[in-house]
């Protein structure tokens, strides 16, 4: 409550009232009584949650509420410019608890639509899916994020849209420039996301090794295909549909370099696994053709059905070791080191 000159009682509620409290006690003994440092941003942030924590009754702390009260003092403020100074009585505190306010507007507002665009929107597959969500989400995200708190006019317009529900999930045009983030960091964060998924999820089956090899197969396919959104991109601006094509182009050729052992070779139409791992040999690391070279002369010494499949079926043995070591084998490289002359025999490669 503040009583101006001519007797008249103002009322300024929501946090810009604590800022001016706050403010004015900083030049006090009694802030250091109250433990108040507004100096560091440690200090701000303990002012902060003890305004929240005094206001939880009152439905305090929250955006539409703060945001309400502060058009309020915008409205008040419109009449009488000099209002605020004369309540904080100087240039510099009317400074601090004005920078108090439009910090704690700014943190109220990073608490609504987060840090980062994929906390906002969490991932979800296919990335194509995904993009066209959170670049919807990104344009309401983004005017948040901008929004000038001195300015009476845009704190009234977003008080119009917080307190009309329709309004504030009305579908705006996409944008597809994310706050904070370069395009390899959302390319990154996503397959990062996406390969950690597969591989739990491969875990959950004893051979997951093979689980693994075919969900690699399923990625590539599901990932590169965006035609289900072409409807909806119809009605894109000509700059949004530009900028999504450019993203999936981006996508396409990121997912495609990381499982490029299975897109690369070439393999017969719908395999079907007829060999199997024993418990006798290790699988061998991705792409060392020297130990494959040795697990197949290995099992071929003990195991008759498949020496027997291997001498049959040479050209369908590296479909059965793809089936069984979860990675990839490529036909010319496997070739090649069988066919290498080797210095000495190799020593058994047993567990």
């Amino acid at each position: 409550m503040y009583e101006t000159e001519e007797g008249e009682t103002l009322e300024i509620r929501g946090f810009l009232a604590a800022a001016i409290l706050g403010a004015r006690l900083s030049v006090t003994d009694e802030a250091e009584v109250r433990g108040i440092v507004l100096d560091s941003p440690e200090g701000r942030d303990d002012f902060f949650r003890r305004y929240e924590k005094e206001v939880l009754a009152d439905n305090g702390g929250l955006l539409h509420v703060e945001v309400e009260a502060f058009c309020e003092a915008h409205m008040m403020l419109a009449s009488d410019q000099q209002l605020l100074l004369r309540i904080c009585h100087n240039d510099r505190l009317l400074d601090l608890a004005v920078g108090l306010t439009v910090e704690y507007m700014q943190r109220l507002v990073r608490e609504q639509v987060c840090e980062h665009i994929y906390d906002f929107v969490p991932w979800t597959t296919p990335f194509a899916q995904w993009l066209y969500s959170a670049g919807h989400a990104e344009t309401r995200r983004q005017e948040l994020l901008s929004i000038d708190w001195m300015d009476s006019a845009e704190v009234f317009a977003l008080n119009e849209k917080l307190s009309n529900s329709q309004s504030a999930t009305t579908n705006h045009s996409p944008t597809f420039v994310f706050e904070g983030l370069s395009a390899e960091q959302v390319l990154c964060g996503y397959w990062e996301w996406l390969w950690e998924t597969a591989q739990k999820e491969a875990e959950m089956y004893p051979d997951a090794k093979v689980q693994l090899a075919k969900i690699k197969q399923m990625i590539l396919d599901n990932e590169t295909d965006y035609d289900f959104l072409k409807p909806e991109m119809k009605h894109f601006s000509a700059e949004a549909h530009n900028l999504f094509r450019a993203w999936m182009n981006n996508w396409t050729e990121f997912v495609q370099a990381k499982l490029q052992p299975i897109a690369a070779i070439p393999t017969r139409k719908n395999p079907q696994q007829e060999l199997f791992l024993d418990t006798t040999l290790p699988i061998p690391p991705e792409n060392d053709y020297t130990a494959v070279r040795e697990y197949i002369r290995e099992r071929c010494k003990y195991d008759s059905e498949f020496k027997k499949y291997y001498k049959i079926h040479k050209t369908k043995i590296c479909d059965q070791l793809t089936f069984m070591f979860g990675w990839a084998v490529d036909y010319n490289s496997l070739y090649h080191s069988l066919n290498r002359k080797l210095k000495f025999p190799p020593k058994p490669h047993l567990k």
